[in-house]
């Protein structure tokens, strides 16, 4: 995602499956009406092929959720 405006309510922007090699990259993002940041940009997922799939974490990590902080800005 690249220059979008997100606007609370909201959970997170992108959940993703690692184990899938599932990637989400992140530059240019305002988060509006969020001033105790609870919005994730980033959850990560085990993946499976029925059920529901295991969440193992949120936030960027360099592999698989790609953004800075510095990409994230907060209105």
């Amino acid at each position: 995602m690249q220059n979008v405006t997100a606007t609370t309510p909201g959970k997170a922007l992108a959940g993703i499956n690692t184990n899938y090699g599932d990637t989400a990259r992140f530059s240019q993002i305002t988060i509006v009406n969020d001033p105790t940041k609870k919005v994730v940009i980033c959850e990560k997922y085990k993946g499976v092929t029925s059920g529901e799939p295991t969440k193992t974490g949120t936030g960027a990590d360099g592999v698989n959720c790609l953004y800075s902080a510095s990409g994230i800005t907060y209105r």
